[in-house]
């Protein structure tokens, strides 16, 4: 069965690709766990909605939005 939530970090250097998981419940447990930087944020992507959640540091979340479908 895929995952249906990827979360990411996006740095400095563009998106890093950290891992995907079975719920959002699960995603927020596991930004907590992460590392939190000074710059950057972490971003939770819904691959059926293509919604995408940014959290700045230890989980304030800083908005919704929808982008568009990828390519597959």
């Amino acid at each position: 069965m895929r995952k249906r939530f990827d979360i990411f970090w996006f740095g400095d250097n563009g998106p890093t690709w950290i891992e995907a998981v079975e719920t959002l419940e699960t995603a927020k447990a596991r930004i907590e766990k992460l590392p939190q930087g000074n710059s950057g944020s972490y971003s939770v992507i819904d691959q059926r909605t293509g919604n995408r959640l940014s959290f700045a540091k230890k989980l304030q979340a800083s908005g919704i939005r929808t982008r568009q479908s990828l390519p597959s």
